[in-house]
């Protein structure tokens, strides 16, 4: 496997995950695309993860129990992971409204990403 850093070289910016939280409605998917927008006229590779796209793919067999809530913030955590670790800036955009749903995804994602 190629190291990280020989992906954010070809790239040619660093990988990290920009995580905006809220509650619904507030607006996080709006902020999310037009952050996006506007780090690809800087050049910038981004993907953008919410609640939209990964409910209907890779969540879909998810609900909205707790414990539900908590497995669909760890996947979601663990692909954003996978992507800055790629050299991807990776936006994720969710509701997370709980600190130790905060806490969870800040754990997998660690202090690099």
């Amino acid at each position: 496997m190629l190291p990280r850093e020989a992906k954010e070289r070809l790239l040619g910016q660093r990988g990290l995950v920009v995580w905006l939280y809220g509650l619904s409605g507030s607006g996080k998917s709006t902020l999310a695309h037009l952050l996006e927008h506007a780090l690809h006229a800087e050049g910038r590779f981004t993907v953008t993860l919410d609640g939209d796209n990964v409910r209907t793919g890779l969540n879909q067999n998810l609900g909205f129990s707790d414990d539900d809530r908590r497995e669909n913030i760890r996947r979601v955590a663990e692909v954003a992971k996978l992507f800055a670790q790629s050299g991807v800036v990776t936006i994720a955009s969710f509701i997370t409204p709980k600190n130790d749903l905060r806490s969870l995804a800040r754990d997998i994602l660690g202090d690099d990403d």
